[in-house]
């Protein structure tokens, strides 16, 4: 056993007493395998992880028991020694490579420095060895890649940069906290080989977070799951997949999103009226260099786009990040100005948009009654017509009314895309541009958030515009899909027809990608 915790316990201290994050867990990490860490948000997955590297510090956090590697005590161990294991024995990837990357430094000086802090050489064999990091990690354009500062890179390259910091030091275990999250299908199926592959050639184990078994089922050989801080259930891939014991467990199976086996039934009545019809839209930004910020070209975020969307349907768009599916929904809405072209709409001031991450879209210093009543505020709404929507709206997001004075930071990232969605339902639109707004969920809270979706556009008979680059999601909302890329629609058909036929390889690319919940019982 390469690594064991026994009787592993973490807690924190805070205003309201101590709260216990994990709660006596054991659990061993073989050599050469990939342990799958599955559970919710508040589970104890990502405190555990940093309890093995011992990140977990100060006054207010407390860790007991023991964490034995290589015949020691991490617990125990002095700081020298926590310092010379760390990057050397034990490496880290943590979920968001932009906030753990040094935003005023260029990517290869921060890789340059791992390296040179664990070993005796000199600057240029440094550089050297960063370039063979990135190639190690399947960076073909290392020069620029190098030179860059982090925000200048895509969510992939940051999170392949990352990797390659963590196993510039030929780790024995890799701890990979969430890496695949927040990044588009066909860049996580990459992530996910690019990091098996890392393992078979350095020979090293892998410690895999996640909430999401579609993914564990791609890459792990053993799973534990955790629920508020225990380990509930173990065993080997087969077993959890396919004869889960425990409730929690198969509660969070059934969550995860399936590609559908068989094309869905249901296709999209004909007799349905378009609420939006576009005609030959265009968008296109500048790209701009130098002190000067001179125009240097541009960029085509929409060409040629056509397409109706049905009144009371769901459309749901597809396509990796930069495709233009979020220039489009923001075209529909009015927040762009099309550079050419037509949006024709029944009803263009009955529209809202609820955004991906509730947390950057709500005011940190709004109370929620305020952020849920700011449309009907700015129309001019009376008080007692202001406090009736408020009541009527969080019942139909299932919001407590008792909570109307908290502000965002006090509510779950659940919660506030309920918040998100009972503040564009206020002012009772028609019709709903919806940008990803389950993507930063765990699978459980995603589908109660899909399921909400889909009983409010029942009830109130409302029209979707569904943004996704997860067609496993897609494929439990849309009537319609269109498939984005290059800021083109390459595809569009309903949904049965996508999945069960698709005509264009780019479909057909994106459908594999994502083709992880199959074999999930």
């Amino acid at each position: 056993m390469l690594l064991t915790a026994k009787n592993l316990k973490i807690s924190f201290k805070q205003d309201e007493g101590c709260v216990e994050a994990v709660r006596g867990i054991d659990f061993g990490i073989n050599a050469n395998e990939v342990l799958g860490l599955v559970g919710e948000s508040g589970s104890g997955k990502t405190v555990t992880a940093l309890s093995l590297m011992r990140l977990l510090s100060g006054k207010n956090c407390a860790v007991d028991g023991a964490i034995n590697f290589g015949g020691k005590n991490l617990l125990t161990a002095s700081n020298k020694e926590i310092l010379r294991i760390r990057g050397s024995d034990i490496a880290m990837i943590f979920q968001e490579p932009f906030t753990s990357l040094n935003p005023v430094l260029r990517v290869g000086e921060q890789i340059d420095e791992a390296v040179l802090a664990h070993k005796k050489i000199s600057k240029k064999d440094a550089k050297a060895e960063t370039f063979c990091l990135l190639e190690k990690v399947k960076i073909s354009d290392q020069e620029r890649i190098y030179d860059s500062y982090p925000h200048l890179l895509s969510g992939g390259e940051r999170q392949r940069v990352m990797i390659a910091m963590a196993v510039s030091l030929g780790p024995r275990l890799l701890i990979a906290d969430e890496p695949t999250t927040a990044l588009d299908v066909t860049i996580q199926a990459g992530i996910l080989e690019l990091i098996l592959n890392l393992k078979k050639e350095l020979n090293m184990a892998v410690l895999f977070i996640t909430h999401d078994f579609g993914i564990v089922n791609k890459i792990a050989d053993r799973i534990l799951v955790m629920k508020e801080g225990r380990i509930v259930e173990s065993g080997n891939k087969a077993e959890i997949l396919s004869s889960p014991k425990e409730e929690y467990t198969k509660k969070l199976l059934d969550a995860v999103p399936k590609l559908p086996a068989q094309a869905p039934a249901g296709p999209v009545p004909s007799g349905c009226p378009a609420v939006i019809e576009v005609k030959h839209l265009n968008k296109s930004f500048s790209v701009e260099k130098g002190i000067f910020q001179k125009e240097k070209g541009r960029v085509y975020a929409s060409r040629n786009i056509n397409l109706e969307i049905k009144e009371g349907k769901t459309l749901g768009l597809v396509g990796e990040s930069g495709s233009g599916k979020t220039t489009l929904g923001k075209l529909l809405i009015g927040l762009l100005k099309a550079d050419s072209g037509e949006i024709k709409s029944r009803t263009p001031e009955s529209m809202q948009i609820v955004f991906q991450d509730p947390y950057s879209s709500l005011d940190p210093r709004m109370r929620m009654q305020d952020i849920v009543l700011e449309g009907l505020t700015i129309r001019g709404a009376g008080r007692s017509e202001r406090e009736s929507a408020l009541r009527e709206v969080l019942f139909k997001v299932h919001l407590s009314y008792n909570d109307r004075l908290k502000y965002p930071h006090q509510f779950s990232g659940g919660e506030r895309q309920r918040i998100a969605i009972a503040r564009a339902l206020a002012v009772k639109p028609k019709i709903l541009i919806l940008d990803e707004p389950v993507s930063s969920l765990d699978v459980i809270i995603q589908k109660e958030i899909l399921t909400l979706l889909k009983e409010l556009q029942k009830e109130l008979f409302l029209t979707y515009v569904f943004i996704s680059h997860d067609l496993r999601v897609v494929a439990h909302m849309a009537d319609e899909v269109a498939v984005m890329k290059d800021g083109e629609i390459v595809e569009l058909a309903p949904r049965q027809d996508i999945y069960a036929h698709p005509q264009h390889p780019y479909t057909k690319k994106l459908l594999s990608s994502g083709d992880w919940g199959r074999g999930i019982s």
